[in-house]
């Protein structure tokens, strides 16, 4: 079956597969804006907090980039052997030119990048990005319980767009996941979830899991949740320089899920995912122009800075690549 769609897809046009997440953006763009009042639009943007607005884009945008790179220099050397950091850095700003184009391109050049420039392989490659991701996700359960309860105390809860049953049974399910992984793989007892997925625990690609210490295992969590903390603090101040007045903890339960929907990696640039996110959940808590100016703003701004960045970093990346490579 899997054989089946890889062939099946290796037959589709390489221009098709580019053009593709354009039209996406287009169709839903015309969806949302073609009966829009331009002027009110217009106002909207200029009325709004412009300066704060960039600032609440770039600012978490560059703090992803340092720890996006630390965490990668950490791993690497924790796990597999000597890695430069400052190299690794250029390398990863030039490769915002792919992820400017779209989300997978970039998170592909950063893999295909590693795998031939440190000569790793492919399953300890792959576990080491689920050594990361993994902790992060786990972290920010940890963050939204007290949150949703907080939500709850004050009342809030009714007001989210979502079934609140049905998240709280994600945040308790990554919670128990989180606790069995840590007795899995430092009291080496398996149950459950890990029992299932660890037959062979031993294997490439659980070294990060088995080899890493206590200590290894908490720094990851800590890399990894500053940027995801400061950027959703950042679109929450971009909501407000454009007038969205939403509660906080409101905001902080709900936007992991409309920031993840605004980056699925359909869209050019995010264009048009970002529009349909902002409209589901916050809808009622801006006018209609001040939330359709702020879903062209944010990813024009991000594309924008992305360009920035590649551009500057081309330069000093392409001595690397070319060795590498």
């Amino acid at each position: 079956m899997t054989r089946s769609i890889t062939e099946l897809t290796s037959r589709i046009p390489s221009w098709v597969k580019k053009i593709i997440p354009i039209l996406v953006s287009v169709f839903i763009l015309y969806y949302y804006f073609h009966d829009q009042d331009w002027r009110e639009l217009v106002n909207a943007a200029t009325g709004s907090h412009l300066t704060l607005a960039v600032l609440a884009i770039v600012i978490p945008q560059l703090v992803f980039w340092y720890f996006d790179v630390l965490i990668v220099e950490r791993h690497i050397v924790w796990f597999y052997g000597s890695f430069c950091f400052k190299t690794y850095f250029w390398v990863r700003g030039s490769i915002y030119l792919l992820t400017m184009i779209h989300p997978i391109l970039g998170s592909g050049g950063v893999l295909v990048y590693l795998w031939r420039r440190i000569r790793i392989p492919w399953t300890k490659l792959w576990g080491l990005m689920l050594f990361r991701y993994g902790l992060t996700l786990w972290g920010m359960i940890l963050l939204l319980i007290p949150i949703t309860v907080a939500m709850h105390q004050y009342g809030l809860s009714e007001r989210v767009r979502l079934n609140m049953w049905l998240w709280w049974g994600l945040l308790l399910f990554g919670f128990i996941w989180l606790v069995e992984a840590w007795l899995c793989w430092h009291h080496k007892k398996c149950f459950g979830l890990s029992r299932i997925l660890a037959r062979n625990p031993e294997s490439e690609f659980w070294t990060a899991f088995h080899t890493a210490t206590k200590k290894q295992w908490l720094l990851t969590w800590v890399m990894g949740i500053p940027p995801i903390i400061l950027y959703l603090i950042g679109i929450y101040f971009l909501c407000l320089a454009f007038k969205i007045n939403i509660p906080f903890l409101e905001y902080m339960v709900v936007a992991p899920l409309t920031l993840a929907i605004a980056d699925i990696p359909i869209a050019f640039a995010g264009f048009g995912t970002t529009t349909i996110a902002f409209f589901t959940f916050f809808a009622d808590y801006g006018s209609p122009e001040a939330i359709a100016a702020l879903t062209l703003f944010l990813p024009f701004v991000r594309a924008v800075f992305r360009a920035v960045v590649g551009l500057a970093c081309l330069r000093p990346a392409l001595k690397d690549i070319n060795a590498s490579f």
